[in-house]
Order: C-alpha cells, then sequence, then structure tokens
C-alpha cells in the first residue's frame, strides 16, 4: 500500500503538499492503493478546496481520463483552471452552494477545503451519500480535530469530526445491531453521542470499508 510511486511522484512534480516531504502530508503514496482502479475510466473527480493547484495538476496527469472540477471561494484559483474540467467559486459553509454540488455526480469527493468542522461535516453529510457504488469520499487533514488546532478550526461547531468519522466502523462493526450468537440482544454501543447518531448510522449503512491515514480518512461507498 505504501510503495506506489506513480501519483507521488507527479504530487511532486506540482507541487502539491499532498506528495511525501520533510514538510508536506504525504497523502498520495496512501491515495494511489484507493484510486489505481480509477486511473483510465471516465468519471468525475471534485475537489473541494484548490490552493495553488497542484493538486488538480496532479489528478489531470494521473487520470487519463476524468473530468476534474475544482471548487473554491477565491477568484484567483481561475489561473489554474485546466482543459479537462473546470473551476467553480463559491462558499461551501452556504447549504444551497453545496447542494447544488450534487448536480455534478462525481464519483471520487476529496475535501481539502477550509478543514472549518461545520464544513467539514456538512460535506459529508451533504456529498457522501450521493456517490455511487464504489465511489471514493476522503477528508483530508482531520487532524484539525485535536488541540490545539481545534481551537482555530470548530468556529462555535461543538463535536470533531474525527470523532464523527470514527463513530461510522464503530456503527458498522456493532452499536444496537442484533448479536449474531445471541439475536434477542443487541449488540452495546462503546458510547453514545448526543448528536448525528441518526445521520452517522446512516452513514454507516452506505459503507463498504472505511480507512484512517496519517491525518486522512477514505470512505468507500457501498
Amino acid at each position: 500500500m505504501l510503495h506506489s510511486p506513480i501519483l507521488n511522484d507527479l504530487g511532486q512534480k506540482h507541487g502539491t503538499d499532498k506528495c511525501s516531504g520533510p514538510t508536506t502530508h504525504d497523502y498520495l503514496r496512501k491515495y494511489e492503493f484507493f484510486l489505481k482502479p480509477l486511473k483510465d475510466q471516465e468519471f468525475i473527480f471534485l475537489e473541494l478546496g484548490v490552493f495553488k493547484g497542484g493538486s488538480l495538476r496532479t489528478w489531470s496527469d494521473y487520470f487519463t481520463k476524468a473530468t476534474l472540477i475544482g471548487v473554491d471561494i477565491e477568484e484567483k484559483v481561475r489561473d489554474y483552471e485546466l482543459g479537462r474540467g473546470k473551476l467553480i467559486i463559491g462558499d461551501l459553509s452556504q447549504n444551497d452552494f453545496l447542494d447544488s454540488l450534487l448536480a455534478l455526480s462525481p464519483r471520487v469527493v476529496l475535501d481539502d477545503a477550509s478543514h472549518w468542522w461545520p464544513d467539514q461535516v456538512r460535506a459529508l453529510f451533504t456529498l457522501y451519500p450521493n456517490l455511487p457504488q464504489g465511489g471514493l469520499y476522503i477528508m483530508e487533514d482531520i487532524h484539525t480535530s485535536f488541540a490545539p488546532l481545534s481551537r482555530h478550526f470548530s468556529v462555535g461547531f461543538d463535536t470533531p469530526p474525527f470523532l464523527l468519522l470514527q463513530k461510522i466502523p464503530e456503527y458498522m462493526t456493532g452499536n444496537d445491531r442484533p448479536c449474531p450468537m445471541m439475536p434477542e440482544e443487541n449488540l452495546v454501543p462503546i458510547n453514545r453521542l448526543t448528536k448525528f447518531n441518526n445521520e452517522l448510522r446512516h452513514l454507516a449503512d452506505l459503507t463498504d470499508a472505511i480507512t484512517f491515514i496519517e491525518k486522512s480518512c477514505v470512505l468507500i461507498r457501498k
């Protein structure tokens, strides 16, 4: 899993902080494990957060037939528009704008936008259920759920996105589901959240697999 060089080499070429290096996140080596089957397929890749366009250029070189759509709040990112895709300018904290992205029908969604807790949770709850079977949802930089970064990224939201993501495999494995050996009883939850239980149970029912890697999480749609 950790020795896939092609995507990471492209990331280094194009200067994205998703590549490996002493001051970068080292996401691409791991992402290639999940993304390689899509390398030569036609699909829509939706990236939330464009920054300086390095990752869009990386995806463009790696995926030979994908349509790449970048979303950002800054008008200046239009300078990074590619031939095989488009850029959309909008505010992901606005429900109407976020809902409008559903019409794009992406197969892969990568959230590298504000990292603000409410934005991360809102995007997950809105976009992930709409993915097709086998679709991938990647939430980056979930280390912002932890102090001291939490002081800057919670922005009044009281539930860390990492905690919500962590509950999904718990719901997939147990948490009130019938006990296989004693069907008259349900499996007892490890702990109960006071919020988002219904939403998270719904996401768990839609999920084939969820993987945590360093500072990032990948969900595979059932």
